[in-house]
């Protein structure tokens, strides 16, 4: 293991630093929902903290009515009438994949080309009959007992194996013959032409990289020895399974960027094309990374994290593994020396690099989407759908629901670690700070 420790302490001293400038919410409906949370998390508890939740999920549902936004039309059907919610958990359900798939199966085994090869005349009328059952069924003109008995004529066996598969399938069929379900299904989101996204990310990733390149460019001109291996960026590293959990649904598996210094690890950063509003989710996901390597690593090892494959992610030497040591991991959970922290359970080590520079972190779209979808937001949405003006007090059952509804304890978790990312967060000004900090420093200072 190599150590630079007053360079790395240097850095972290800087990136402290740079959240003690006050921070102030963007103004966005998401936004004021969350500084709602966080003013009652610190203990504000006035009726003007309800009032601004209130009034930001007002403005979402406004915002979502003004674009006749599809998903919000589905859930309010869901919440008006129950067999569209009926209809929604069994399509979801596997004896319902199950069964779609059985009925595929039935419509290979009546194939045209198998019919085709059939010599019997018998069986070739049987499965000219199956196929026709099939079709209609699944267009909504037939019956599935009418598939049953198709596949009776073909054989018990095929026919029993089918039989619990059509009562899923028939009472699909039924519900799917319901009003509101058939409503329900002519919700269509508008085409969209591809926005490029992938394109602006890769933008964004190029210019968050140069400029922590430059970083490491002034942090080697401020390292006194010549023999220091040197800090350089690495990109899209994907982490080893011997240090994520084999359920890591909520733990990243690549990153973005790496701060090495030889085969040590300096910290973990992540950047987003989406800004603010995509921190709010990946969070939780950047923090449980870095302390799941830092907790499974071993001291006296090193472990390969592979590369990802296009240019950029290539390591010095043209390598597509990187070896990093299991002691520097370790240390990833906390700053080195007496740098101060970010906050007792968010890790130093991990960091946000973004263009612009971060006013606030609103609440991910996910808790946007799910408040939107409460009941009591439902009624007010499809009042405003009905041209009604209701009042803002409608909604205020959400806020209660928030307060003492376990369900949503995730909601005030997410927030919570929301806060202190936001203090992990530098903009493109910062990272240039950063460098000029550095190179105004003399070897060894």
């Amino acid at each position: 293991m190599i150590s630079n420790a007053p360079i790395e302490r240097c850095l972290y001293a800087l990136m402290a630093d740079d959240r003690s400038a006050p921070r102030a919410g963007d103004g966005s409906s998401a936004q004021k929902m969350a500084d709602a949370l966080s003013l009652w998390r610190a203990g504000d508890r006035d009726a003007s903290t309800r009032e601004q939740f209130c009034a930001g999920l007002k403005e979402t549902l406004e915002r979502l009515v003004r674009d006749n936004d599809v998903d919000l039309r589905k859930a309010i059907l869901q919440h008006r009438f129950p067999k569209v919610k009926d209809y929604r958990l069994l399509v979801a359900s596997p004896k319902c994949e199950a069964a779609l798939q059985a009925a595929k199966k039935l419509r290979d085994l009546a194939h045209p080309a198998r019919i085709e090869r059939e010599p019997d005349p018998a069986r070739k009328s049987h499965l000219q009959a199956l196929a026709a059952a099939v079709d209609d069924a699944r267009a909504g003109r037939g019956e599935w007992a009418r598939v049953t008995a198709g596949a009776c004529a073909l054989g018990e066996k095929i026919a029993a194996d089918f039989a619990p598969h059509a009562d899923v399938l028939a009472e699909k069929q039924e519900l799917e013959r319901d009003a509101s379900v058939i409503e329900y299904l002519a919700q269509r989101a508008p085409h969209q032409s591809r926005s490029g996204g992938g394109a602006r990310g890769r933008d964004v990733e190029d210019r968050v990289g140069t400029a922590l390149t430059q970083l490491c460019n002034a942090m080697n001109e401020a390292t006194a020895s010549s023999e220091d291996p040197g800090y350089r960026i690495v990109r899209g590293a994907n982490v080893p399974p011997a240090l994520r959990p084999a359920e890591s649904r909520h733990v990243k598996g690549e990153l973005d960027f790496l701060l090495m210094h030889g085969n040590d690890v300096v910290l973990v950063g992540e950047t987003k094309a989406g800004g603010a509003t995509a921190i709010g989710a990946d969070c939780l996901k950047l923090r449980n990374a870095v302390v799941e390597m830092a907790a499974r690593a071993q001291q006296d090892r090193a472990y390969a994290f592979t590369l990802g494959g296009d240019k950029r992610s290539v390591d010095v030497g043209g390598k597509g593994k990187l070896q990093v040591s299991g002691e520097s991991l370790k240390r990833l959970a906390a700053a080195p020396g007496d740098a101060p922290d970010v906050q007792p359970t968010w890790p130093a080590s991990a960091r946000y690099f973004l263009p612009d520079a971060v006013a606030g972190i609103p609440l991910s779209q996910r808790a946007v989407a799910y408040l939107t979808w409460r009941p009591a937001s439902l009624d007010y949405a499809q009042a405003l759908f009905d041209g009604a003006q209701p009042a803002v007090e409608g909604l205020e059952s959400v806020w209660r629901e928030l307060g003492e509804d376990p369900k949503l304890a995730w909601i005030w978790e997410e927030r919570a670690l929301a806060e202190q990312a936001l203090n992990a967060v530098h903009g493109s000004e910062s990272i240039a700070g950063f460098t000029a900090a550095f190179a105004q420093m003399k070897p060894g200072s």
